[in-house]
Order: structure tokens, then sequence, then C-alpha cells
């Protein structure tokens, strides 16, 4: 799924048999984090927490006595039909795979901050997954710390002792 989320590659590497899994699987991922959403609190959906520039910009006023008897037009709004929102979820989908891949020297978060506006729900999702490194070589090199702590001379050290060295191997 990351892959499609990559605007640099999106679906050019999958086979046609498992497009239409992942389409349906970031359809399905997106409708779970919209409802995610909508049970938050609305200070916490309304501002993304990566942004410190916006998050001062909309921090919420203190609010007097008397607003908390004024009617606001939110809180009257009805909430947005399920077809509604599955109608929007998959243009959002369709639109951002139809659109001009990025090119492959470019960074995809910052494509993703630039064009959040156009792609809310997948902009999350990138967020979330695009995040992950895409490879295992730091694990690797605490195993071949490990490795070169307990040797043949070493091997009756104690778990304990084997974790306190590898730690102050990796650290100093």
């Amino acid at each position: 799924m990351a892959s499609a989320l990559d605007p640099r590659f999106k679906l050019k590497y999958v086979s046609e048999d498992n497009r239409g899994s992942i389409e349906a699987s970031l359809t399905t991922e997106m409708r779970r984090m919209m409802t995610l959403m909508e049970n938050a609190p609305l200070e916490t959906a309304a501002v993304p927490a990566d942004d410190t520039e916006d998050a001062a910009a909309a921090a919420p006023k203190k609010k007097g006595l008397g607003s908390f008897f004024k009617a606001t037009v939110d809180q009257a709004a009805e909430p947005q039909p399920a077809l509604e929102k599955d109608k929007a979820i998959a243009l959002e989908l369709q639109s951002y795979l139809q659109a001009v891949p990025l090119d492959a020297e470019e960074d995809p978060l910052k494509w993703w901050r630039e064009s959040r506006k156009f792609y809310p729900r997948l902009s999350i999702l990138a967020r979330k997954y695009l995040c992950i490194p895409a490879t295992s070589s730091s694990s690797e090199r605490v195993f071949s710390t490990g490795g070169n702590i307990v040797t043949c001379l070493r091997s009756s050290l104690k778990p304990d002792h084997v974790n306190r060295l590898v730690f102050l191997a990796k650290n100093l």
C-alpha cells in the first residue's frame, strides 16, 4: 500500500491483478481514518500535528461566558451521508492515481505537504506509511554489534551484560 502512496511511482510497478485489491485497501483505510477523525475531538482533528506554524495561528481563543449561550451554525449542520463520503473518497483516490507522477528525484513527503489541500485523506495516509524506513540496516547494525561482542571467548556473558554492552557500543 505504501508504494501506491508514493507519488513518484503510484501503481507503476504493481501488476494488474493486485491493483484492485490495493485500491480497495486504500479506500477501506481512508474510510476507517475518516470515522476515527469524526469521533476525535474537534481541536485534534482540525489542526495537523506536524504544522507548528499553522497550529500557533489556529490556536483557539479564550471564550467568555456569553459564548456558551450562542448557537453556532456548525453544531446545527447535519453529518454527511455515508454514500457521499464514499463518493468523495473514491473521487479523491482516482484523481490522485490519474495525476501526473512526480519526478523520481523529488521528495515525496514534500509533495504530499504541498498537495494535502487536494488530497486531504490520502495525505494523512501518506504521512502514516511513508515515514516508515524502507530498509532494515539500522537493526542489522545492532545485531552485528551484538555478534561482535558475544564471541567464542565471551560466550558466557549474561543477557543483561550483553544488552548493556550493545547499548554502550551503539550510543558512545
